[in-house]
């Protein structure tokens, strides 16, 4: 079923977005370049290269581990295959590489955008920083596969269940070893980038074997990847059961509902498309409401000195929560919405606020900072209109591309988000 599935076209949308917003971002993402003419050594710079390609690097692997999570514990193979004897080990390999395959564009776009590095300095610091996103986006990729079967053997251990009963809220504990996997891989990845990095800067400097270091993430990847087979073989299978323990225990929830309120639920009282845009928001999306708010306070403290900091990353969470709305469709069956007959134009508006309800959690501390820190008031009311175009984008596009509607809203919020940081700049 992998072999035959492909690239869809719709994948490498985000990679075009790439191209019409760098000439947008290149200002606040490479102010340091030097102008063209100008001889500046390589090594007067290096350090503000290195610092954005490994933010650059630790992006696209954040994502793709994501991605690995979707496809290897989330993904459609298991409705199909759960009722047959399956080999998990050849499966699983065949998950990865359709997640290699169809995350291609990540790297893509790390290159695309780093660019003018290559105009500014030549093809030497340009490969370097190039080199580290890929070797983060594959350290992403074996390091995701490894962390997450590794969760369901931390969701069925004795001895970390005092641990996840105090990290897991009113999430079920068997849900919570799930729900933090993809930081444990974030972190993992992160400290090699980071190495790498230091090895890029010294390389830029000088200490051409710095180079050398850039393999550091991907070796990390090879070395979590050569664990993933026997992992497969023990907890591939496993997954189901712990994924059906998980969505037995919110069934439980629900039937309860009226007792227990989700996330902004008095929004919906009296509008049953709000009600249950928001349920599903909160029981299928929450990563949306939970990472606005972490996202907005992490802003608003790194930026607390640099406006243009807070004007860039408040930017980019903005359209990031907003994607909630354009993910609600691919949650539900494609004939629920006739079967319920529920409004179209209701249940879009219901979206939107949705979306726009999780981004205030980054929009009022980053708003409220550039405005009351910064003094910068029109730049604070225009990261509140973003907000409220990206709510509007995405639900827009939920209504009229449904399960392809993350990567239409995708590509266009990229632009709008690189408009504003261009403006506001």
């Amino acid at each position: 079923m992998r072999r035959h599935q492909g690239i869809r076209w719709h994948q490498w949308i985000p990679v075009l977005a790439t191209v019409v917003m760098l000439p947008l971002v290149k200002e606040a993402l490479f102010g340091f370049l030097p102008g063209e003419g100008d001889a500046v050594p390589v090594a007067q710079w290096s350090t503000s290269l290195t610092a954005v390609a490994s933010r650059i690097a630790n992006l696209v692997a954040a994502a793709v581990i994501l991605h690995s999570y979707s496809d290897l514990v989330r993904g459609p193979d298991r409705a199909v295959l759960d009722v047959h004897p399956i080999r998990s080990k050849e499966l699983v390999a065949a998950i990865a590489r359709h997640t290699l395959r169809s995350r291609l564009y990540l790297p893509a776009m790390g290159a695309i955008l780093l660019l003018p590095v290559a105009i500014a300095g030549g093809w030497p610091p340009y490969l370097g920083a190039v080199g580290l996103v890929l070797s983060g986006w594959l350290a992403g990729l074996g390091v995701g596969f490894m962390v997450h079967l590794g969760g369901v053997w931390a969701a069925y251990s004795p001895t970390l269940a005092s641990l996840l009963d105090a990290l897991r809220g009113d999430n079920p504990r068997m849900q919570a070893a799930l729900i933090y996997a993809p930081g444990v891989a974030l972190a993992i990845v992160g400290i090699s980038v980071e190495i790498a990095a230091i090895g890029l800067g010294a390389a830029l400097s000088g200490w051409t074997v710095g180079f050398l270091w850039l393999g550091i993430p991907a070796i990390v990847g090879f070395v979590a990847w050569s664990t993933v087979g026997r992992l497969a073989e023990r907890y591939y299978v496993k997954a189901s059961l712990l994924l059906a323990e998980v969505d037995g225990a919110w069934g439980q929830v629900e039937q309860v509902e009226t007792a227990s309120e989700v996330y902004l639920q008095r929004l919906g009282n009296g509008k049953p498309e709000t009600l249950r845009a928001l349920r599903l928001g909160w029981r299928s999306l929450r990563i949306y409401a939970t990472g606005g708010w972490v996202a907005g306070v992490v802003v608003a403290i790194f930026s607390w000195s640099s406006p243009e900091r807070a004007i860039f990353w408040g930017g980019l969470a903005t359209v990031w929560v907003s994607t909630v709305a354009a993910m609600m469709p691919s949650k539900d069956p494609i004939w629920l919405d006739r079967a319920l007959g529920v409004n179209a134009n209701k249940t879009m508006l219901s979206r939107g606020l949705v979306a726009w309800v999780y981004g205030l959690a980054v929009v009022a501390p980053v708003s409220v900072l550039l405005m009351l820190q910064h003094g910068y008031w029109i730049h604070g009311l225009a990261l509140v209109g973003l907000g409220l175009l990206g709510s509007g984008l995405s639900a827009a596009a939920a209504m009229l591309f449904r399960t392809s509607a993350v990567w239409a809203y995708g590509a266009v919020a990229l632009v709008a988000w690189a408009g504003f940081v261009r403006v506001m700049g």
